[in-house]
């Protein structure tokens, strides 16, 4: 089931918007989106529907009573991929640390409550936890276009399909497996970007020397 994930960002001076919008670009640029491409309108956006979006945002903030001015906001469709909803996430944490920005991530359609309304500030969740400390820590499959499965095992996830424990590097690390090989990476965006390299490793190769 497709949803929509709303990104607003605040306490980012207008000096930095430039810089805001080169490295939200440019970390969603990093990564293969199964449907919707993540996109970030401010008061300096060109195109007009940009400008409308920004200014609905900026109004539905005012009405709701919001100190802080916005900076930028956006929004994504998700077809029912978590990796797209995830990636979101921590590229939003990314410009959070980065630019000592709030941003606010809107998920109301999530099936984990938690990950429903996510307010990061300065890179960290409003109570001073990390983001890690409220995603899942169960394994994470994700569909891949020819049919396989890929593994997504968070920081503090217990084991793989195959019972393998994991732990071995440090509860702070993202393993993905796919096609058997595991990456390990204290990023998840690093890890799932090894972890495609490899996908598309495979599907290159002609079907006779696959393992």
């Amino acid at each position: 089931m497709s949803r929509v994930i709303q990104v607003r960002v605040r306490r980012v001076p207008l000096e930095a918007r430039e810089l805001l919008q080169e490295r939200f670009g440019g970390l969603v640029s990093g990564r293969e989106w199964r449907d919707g491409t993540p996109w970030l309108a401010d008061s300096f956006s060109r195109d007009l529907l940009p400008q409308l979006f920004f200014d609905n945002a900026q109004e539905e903030a005012r009405v709701a009573g919001e100190e802080r001015p916005l900076s930028a906001a956006g929004f994504v469709r998700i077809a029912g991929d978590e990796a797209d909803a995830l990636a979101l996430a921590f590229i939003a944490r990314a410009v959070s640390e980065h630019l000592a920005a709030d941003v606010e991530l809107r998920d109301p359609d999530n099936p984990i409550a938690k990950l429903r309304h996510v307010v990061l500030v300065s890179g960290r969740l409003r109570n001073g936890l990390a983001l890690e400390s409220i995603l899942v820590r169960r394994v994470i499959y994700r569909r891949m276009p020819d049919g396989s499965r890929m593994e997504m095992i968070p920081p503090h996830g217990r084991s793989s399909a195959f019972g393998q424990r994991i732990g071995d590097h440090g509860d702070s690390s993202w393993s993905f497996i796919v096609h058997d090989i595991r990456v390990v990476d204290e990023s998840f965006l690093d890890a799932e970007a090894e972890a495609m390299r490899i996908f598309r490793g495979f599907r290159a190769m002609p079907s006779d020397d696959r393992a």
